[in-house]
């Protein structure tokens, strides 16, 4: 199994204690009842964890990344950092609502890697985001070609095979690498890796070759926290205010780099149409059957697996007023709402897709998929459980 040599290794994990149980419970929030087949997040809703404060705040345009321990980021809690010793997975949970008329409905339990906020809402032009490589590390190089993290303070063994970074340093780099370069990581260990030229060498193993050590401290650094080379990750748009968005339906779409790390990629043509006055929480362009009505990700160019970043963001009309947020996520599982007082209950070590990973740092969200008129204040609870080996 995943993570796991064994079965009796992954029963040794359960007798060491190597678990966490998650007990949570939130609220709907939004400012108007959901019609069926409207998503929306869970993130603002009161109850455990709290709501969060963030998904509203910080510089237009800007990426912000999100983790666990994000202040006022109302993330649920899965036991700590046990990297670079131990992987952890997400074992089993349950979900359940008690609130009538809610189900049908669809929870989703999302990893929310970091989001761009847009309160540029009025421009119906493409605008471009800024996305700084604020996460980073030390490392030394070796003339093997094989460079050394020199800490595990910023996982980073969450780097990924084909994560493009930069280099900086305090006095000179190791030749032949170069100031204001883009390279491709090729994860080695969850300590060690080496660097490619383009993303296809990377991919292929075809390393660098390091001639010297380089002089002074030298730092590595790259956009997204999780999932660093965008494998998997989507998109979504959402209210993030209490404050419902102005009257307008407009095209929404994204320009951004795939996992693959091409740049110039394009949402659909047949894009998603927003939601006019869409409420605090709602997945701009979900709800009832019709043109650019989607399900909760954003659609992506034909052939693409996932964002490595946003580059820009349109809404093709005015919003006239408010705001919202395009955060990118990753998708971790769903629990089917069907029967009020059942609980939905899934077992990750023999279900498929097995044990999904969680990342230290995993800013850990639900989304509801409403699939009746859902009403304000529903209340949903559950736990998670968590093993790590």
């Amino acid at each position: 199994m995943p993570g796991f040599a064994s079965q009796d290794q992954f029963l040794q994990a359960l007798s060491n204690g190597q678990v966490f149980n998650a007990e949570w419970g939130k609220n709907f929030n939004p400012t108007a009842a959901a019609v069926a087949n409207e998503w929306h997040t869970l993130f603002r809703g009161a109850g455990n964890p709290g709501a969060d404060a963030i998904f509203n705040t910080g510089t237009n345009l800007l990426f912000q990344a999100v983790k666990d321990n994000t202040t006022n980021a109302g993330t649920i809690q899965h036991g700590g950092n046990v990297q670079p010793t131990y992987n952890k997975f997400l074992m089993s949970g349950s979900a359940v609502t008690a609130a009538a008329t809610v189900v049908p409905g669809t929870l989703a339990l999302v990893d929310v890697i970091g989001f761009y906020r847009l309160t540029s809402v009025t421009t119906a032009t493409a605008q471009a985001t800024t996305n700084t490589l604020s996460q980073s590390d030390t490392f030394t190089a070796a003339v093997t070609d094989i460079c050394t993290y020199s800490s595990t303070a910023n996982i980073p063994s969450n780097i990924l095979t084909g994560t493009r970074v930069r280099l900086t340093t305090t006095t000179t780099l190791p030749a032949p690498l170069a100031l204001a370069t883009d390279y491709y990581v090729i994860r080695l260990s969850d300590t060690t890796f080496s660097l490619a030229t383009t993303y296809a060498n990377a991919i292929a193993g075809t390393a660098i070759d390091i001639t010297t050590t380089g002089t002074g401290t030298h730092t590595i650094s790259w956009l997204l926290p999780r999932y660093t080379n965008g494998a998997g990750v989507q998109a979504i748009f959402f209210n993030n205010n209490a404050t419902a968005l102005g009257a307008a339906t407009p095209n929404l779409s994204l320009g951004y780099t795939n996992s693959a790390q091409a740049t110039s990629r394009a949402t659909p043509t047949v894009l998603p149409i927003g939601k006019t006055a869409a409420s605090n929480s709602h997945i701009l362009y979900t709800g009832a059957t019709g043109t650019g009505k989607y399900n909760f990700t954003t659609p992506l160019q034909g052939g693409d697996a996932g964002i490595a970043e946003i580059n820009t963001i349109q809404n093709s009309v005015s919003y006239v007023s408010g705001e919202y947020s395009v955060a990118l996520i990753k998708v971790l599982g769903r629990f089917p709402l069907s029967t009020l007082g059942l609980a939905a209950e899934r077992n990750f070590q023999f279900e498929f897709p097995s044990l999904p990973r969680i990342y230290d740092g995993a800013a850990l969200y639900w989304l509801f998929g409403s699939g009746v008129a859902t009403p304000l204040s529903s209340a949903f609870s559950g736990n998670l459980n968590f093993i790590w080996g």
